[in-house]
């Protein structure tokens, strides 16, 4: 049976749009007809892919990097969240879809329950209710700055139950007045009818989850580019070290990568993704605006990343550890479980120091440790397929919902 099914993702974030643009492709291949509603620069991907686009209010990015780098969940107020409902409702009733998928666009929880569309929402586990791995306290939270890392990783448990109640304050305020019973907390107000969690338990353990969250493996994009023809001329004798910083890290790092590796003995790839122009690149510099990073991968020893949960991934299914420099809470979440797990290295962005960095790259290389924990990832990754998972439970969702009408 065709289905038409709304794809709602924050075009401003390559992870954000690729995850939902994936899954996408694959339910277009079964048969279903997609459409994309957003905005944001990476509309582009479905755009170029043929997909139909219908423009939507979506949330300034900048708003979210600033509450998200100040180890907030704020991004939304009352207003945003009346004109997004508003706008949500009057797409609903023009495309009428059979089922609605999002990925990092809180009100739709909303505006679907009032008008009762289902919804299938990609998160990662750490973004539920039911992670169980202990956080720290993120460096950017203010808290942490007054009071250090450790004694407010003390207290983590409560800031985080404070901030992600008082966050989803404004969304009950709403919820409220539309007859919607308010909801526990931020968490629960991202949730949908149908969870995606693009990530492996292994990485991102769980407890108690409910049946309709399932784990369908990372989601990775990259793009549909050839390898750069220097790539193979690298030479195996010598340490190959990759940079990257997704959509939001800082372009200074790039700068700064130049100013301590450059005619250095390691080989340094770079993609910037266009966010800084850079001129007199040394010579032992391999620089190009995109890349597919898998292939670059192949050849590294070391990726050097902002902690970004899809460049971690990648890394984890090619066998190369991670050194992250993050740049906002999740991230940091996400580099103190790759040190947890043995993974790589995480460095503070605030108290960053050139030299900190290169005794970073010196411990990888010189320890096997972070290698072997790597490629047993590797091994567990060969499993999992997220983009045809994820199109399959929404496919059997979608025929469920069907055989109750």
């Amino acid at each position: 049976m065709k289905n038409k099914i709304l794809v709602m993702p924050d075009g401003n974030w390559l992870s954000h749009t690729s995850r939902p643009f994936e899954i996408a492709k694959v339910l277009r291949e079964m048969g279903h007809e997609a459409i994309f509603a957003g905005d944001g620069d990476y509309m582009k991907l479905p755009r170029e892919a043929g997909f139909q686009i219908l423009p939507i209010k979506t949330i300034d990015p900048d708003r979210v990097l600033g509450c998200s780098r100040s180890g907030r969940a704020n991004w939304y107020d009352y207003d945003l969240i009346k004109t997004c409902v508003e706008a949500e409702l009057k797409l609903f009733y023009k495309v009428k879809p059979d089922l609605v998928l999002t990925d990092f666009r809180l009100p739709l929880s909303t505006s679907c329950e009032i008008a009762g569309l289902p919804l299938a929402v990609i998160l990662n586990a750490a973004w539920t209710n039911y992670y169980t791995v202990k956080i720290k306290a993120p460096e950017h939270l203010r808290i942490t700055q007054i009071l250090d890392k450790h004694v407010a990783t003390l207290f983590a448990p409560w800031i985080k139950k404070f901030i992600l109640s008082i966050d989803s304050h404004p969304f009950n305020k709403f919820r409220r007045e539309n007859g919607l019973a308010p909801r526990k907390n931020i968490w629960d107000i991202w949730r949908g009818d149908l969870n995606l969690i693009v990530d492996i338990p292994e990485y991102g353990p769980t407890k108690n989850l409910p049946e309709n969250f399932h784990y369908i493996g990372p989601i990775v994009w990259e793009p549909e580019l050839e390898p750069p023809e220097w790539l193979d001329l690298l030479g195996s004798d010598k340490p190959t070290i990759y940079f990257t910083m997704g959509s939001t890290g800082y372009s200074r790092f790039f700068e700064q990568a130049i100013e301590i590796f450059g005619n250095s003995e390691y080989q340094c790839i770079m993609t910037t993704a266009g966010m800084v122009e850079l001129s007199n690149i040394p010579d032992n510099f391999y620089v190009v605006k995109y890349a597919p990073g898998s292939k670059i991968l192949e050849k590294s020893n070391v990726v050097i990343c902002q902690g970004g949960n899809g460049t971690i991934y990648q890394a984890m299914s090619q066998g190369v550890p991670i050194i992250g420099i993050p740049t906002m809470h999740d991230q940091e979440f996400n580099l103190d479980r790759v040190e947890e797990l043995g993974i790589g290295i995480h460095l503070s962005e605030l108290k960053f120091k050139p030299s900190h960095l290169l005794q970073a790259v010196d411990r990888i290389l010189s320890n096997e440790s972070c290698s072997k924990n790597a490629l047993k990832f590797k091994e567990i990754l060969k499993g999992y397929n997220g983009p045809n998972k994820g199109a399959e439970l929404i496919n059997s969702y979608l025929m469920n919902i069907s055989k109750h009408i």
